[in-house]
């Protein structure tokens, strides 16, 4: 556990790092864009790489039907490891236990619960004041004034509102007051409360890592800054969007929460000036918005791709090496005595495969991995009568919950041809062991 989380921490890390050095690149391009890759860095610490592996070690490559037993066993043994006579294995004394850990853990329980609880409140305070705030005269339905001595905000993630303070509409203009509604509605169009606590969120489980603080206070700068860069867009006056701020900052100052998404959030030096300066953003162009595009689907999709691969070897080793323990199986074959109805089974237990109430046909479907209409053949019996196949293996089955029928093919070929007399053809030729010339059963046939 301990070491996942390292390896987490240090990816995160690397990550963030990547991040940082793209936001550099992009100083003059839109500030909506670098707040979305710092929104990337943070949904990281959420999202490790390890989950994203299981992800695509649960889906998977699919085993190929066809495959070389000879070969896989092959290289299986090569694979197994020697271990000399003369060296001597010695069992190390088990550490005594230790203290830290658990006080770590009740370190970081009771900093997470405490900025938790501070998270709730800010919460639950501005829903409060949300429910208790009138429509505001003349504007939009999702602007409600309030009694309350706070900064222009906005409150609420879904559904969300601005709340305006009711003495700040006595000192503000008509346009200065349109401004600075405008940045709050962006604010809404941009569903930045929504991504402020997502955020808020990684600050409560990692608060112990400084880049995430970091990382915050990046969105804060940028999330306000793609707000009035918005603002400016949509036409209004660079010298009264400023001289509004200004205002809302005398007569709220007081009243700022550092974490609210409100008009006074941000470096205000390095906003104001920026707002003067009303230098729009180089746009992204086509190359920069592909190379983007393409490294966060990469980053996305090779652990995706890893696991899947990763799992699929696995899955194949662990078919050869049952394809290698049934090559020298002892086979029992016996008409079923299950009754009708009941769905043929396959069971790995112990040093046994037992395949249960199967017709010849579902058996040959079931080791090439085909549907029981793929099988072509004649005659009643392969469908009408039904067996047992008992399979003993010199040694226990290896990861019995994830047999694979395939592993049976030859076991089946080598049953049709000495008990039945029949071959299988697959593309017209003749799979081995093919025939008469199958080795003969390891046991005789019950009845």
């Amino acid at each position: 556990m301990t070491r996942a989380l390292i390896d987490h921490l240090w990816q995160s890390t690397l990550f963030a790092g990547a991040i940082w050095s793209i936001t550099l690149l992009m100083r003059r391009n839109s500030a909506a864009v670098r707040h979305s890759l710092w929104l990337l860095a943070s949904c990281k610490f959420l999202v490790p790489f390890s989950a994203l592996y299981s992800i695509g070690a649960a889906a998977g490559l699919p085993t190929p039907v066809e495959f070389q037993p000879d070969f896989f066993g092959a290289a299986l043994s090569a694979a197994t490891p020697v271990i000399s006579p003369t060296q001597i294995l010695v069992v190390a004394q088990a550490p005594g236990s230790s203290l830290l850990a658990p006080l770590l853990l009740c370190v970081w329980l009771a900093v997470a619960a405490l900025l938790a609880a501070r998270w709730l409140r800010g919460w639950w305070q501005a829903a409060a004041i949300s429910r208790a705030a009138r429509p505001a005269p003349g504007t939009l339905p999702d602007v409600r004034v309030t009694e309350a001595h706070i900064e222009p905000s906005v409150a609420r993630v879904w559904h969300p509102v601005v709340l305006l303070p009711a003495a700040l509409l006595r000192r503000l203009s008509p346009p200065q007051l349109d401004a600075v509604l405008a940045h709050e509605r962006e604010h809404i169009a941009r569903r930045d409360n929504l991504t402020a606590h997502l955020h808020r969120l990684v600050e409560a489980l990692f608060w112990f890592h400084p880049l995430v603080w970091f990382i915050g206070r990046q969105l804060r700068e940028e999330r306000e800054r793609a707000c009035d860069e918005a603002v400016l867009e949509h036409g209004h006056d660079p010298a009264i969007y400023a001289a509004g701020i200004l205002e809302v900052c005398r007569h709220c100052a007081d009243a700022h929460s550092r974490h609210a998404v409100a008009a006074l959030s941000g470096d205000l030096t390095q906003r104001i000036g920026a707002i003067l300066a009303c230098r729009p953003p180089q746009s992204l162009g086509f190359i920069k918005a592909f190379l983007l595009s393409a490294c966060t689907l990469a980053v996305a999709s090779i652990p995706l791709v890893a696991g899947a691969m990763d799992d699929a070897a696995r899955r194949r080793e662990i078919l050869a090496f049952h394809v290698d323990a049934l090559r020298d199986a002892s086979i029992e074959v016996g008409v079923s005595r299950a009754d009708a109805g009941v769905a043929t089974q396959v069971i790995a237990r112990g040093n046994e495969v037992l395949v249960r109430n199967s017709s010849l046909r579902e058996l040959v479907a079931m080791a090439y991995g085909v549907a029981p209409y793929q099988v072509a053949g004649a005659g009643i019996w392969l469908d009408d009568l039904r067996y047992d196949v008992r399979a003993i293996v010199p040694q226990d089955v290896s990861e019995p919950d994830e047999f694979d029928p395939t592993a049976l093919r030859g076991v089946v070929n080598r049953l049709l041809g000495s008990r039945f007399d029949l071959e299988i053809h697959v593309n017209q030729q003749c799979q081995e062991p093919c025939g008469r010339a199958a080795a003969p059963l390891g046991a005789p046939a019950r009845h």
